[in-house]
């Protein structure tokens, strides 16, 4: 069953200036935003990513900033994507939303650091004591080669039924491959359309071939997200027509089961406020039909999270995912 939802154009006034929260158009779908970060500049490690003359990024964005954001567009449930590799802000993005539950339904922490080392099996087995860690980001890379501690350790988290996001980068496409055929039973999903760099001419043939292969796997998934991060130089376009390449690559490759929506705000503010990303994504989506725009939007996120997705609408049960 569809929702609406119509809710006027506003401006909230917050702590550090005035954010615009926009919602022009009924909303068809409850969303479920699985790339949203949260940060706090005093925090031990800073966001040593953003450079301090960045006037849109330099500043807190907290809980108080983003709810009124996901109220006015539909957002019913989000996924926290750590910001960063700091361990601490495991625990401290937890504990950051924990007063609203029914909009914070999952944590994504960040275990670069740890992972396939001694120090990543308590670390993990005391996160996931919360239901709501429900998996982790590997963005750095700390250790050469893939070993077998690292194997070891990610086949614990497919075992305790959590996730992995790969922020392509640090890991190749090749390696995430050979990952997903060595543990079919793992969870993994690619960041940002597995790290493409839009804006530079045509795709390239072999980066084309080695986001195919990865999505033969059928337990790795596609995240719709960063939309506007895919281009070097900012603002990024706001026309449909500069991202139809990657969004037809990417539905061919992995279907609409294995699609999730995520918006990368606040990192999207960089180019445009919250609406102007859903816009872009359902010019794609809509035309595919409203049981792959429900998929991308929300279905898909709760069978892969395993997240709580009651009321989401009529007749959702509780994910049993997580223990």
């Amino acid at each position: 069953m569809r929702v609406f939802l119509m809710l006027a154009a506003t401006i909230l006034t917050a702590p550090h200036g005035s954010i615009l929260v926009e919602a022009e158009e009924p909303q068809p779908n409850p969303i479920v935003d699985t790339h949203v970060h949260l940060w706090e500049l005093k925090r031990p490690e800073g966001i040593y990513w953003i450079a301090k003359d960045n006037k849109t990024l330099y500043r807190d964005y907290l809980p108080e900033f983003h709810e009124p954001i996901a109220k006015a567009n539909n957002v019913r449930g989000v996924v926290v994507v750590q910001a960063g590799q700091h361990l601490p802000d495991n625990q401290w993005n937890l504990d950051i939303t924990a007063h609203n539950k029914d909009l914070y339904r999952g944590v994504v922490g960040n275990l670069s650091e740890v992972i396939g080392t001694d120090k990543f099996k308590p670390l993990f087995q005391k996160l996931i004591i919360d239901k709501r860690y429900v998996g982790y980001r590997l963005s750095g890379r700390y250790q050469e080669g893939l070993s077998e501690a690292f194997y070891r350790d990610l086949k614990m988290t497919a075992d305790a039924g959590r996730t992995v996001d790969f922020l392509v980068g640090g890991y190749s496409l090749e390696e995430i491959d050979q990952i997903a055929k060595r543990l079919p039973k793992l969870k993994i999903i690619l960041d940002h359309f597995g790290g493409v760099r839009l804006g530079e001419g045509p795709l390239s043939e072999e980066w084309t071939a080695q986001f195919k292969a990865v999505a033969r796997n059928p337990n790795v998934y596609c995240k719709v997200s960063a939309l506007f991060g895919r281009f070097k130089n900012q603002p990024a376009p706001q026309k449909f027509k500069a991202y139809q390449p990657i969004m037809n690559l990417t539905f061919e490759a992995f279907g609409e089961d294995r699609l999730i929506f995520g918006s990368d705000w606040p990192v999207s503010r960089t180019t445009a406020e919250y609406p102007a990303i859903l816009k872009i994504t359902r010019e794609f989506f809509d035309k595919k039909g409203d049981a792959a725009s429900e998929k991308l939007f929300f279905r898909n996120a709760i069978n892969f999270y395993g997240i709580d997705g009651s009321g989401l609408t009529d007749g959702e049960t509780k994910a049993a995912n997580c223990d």
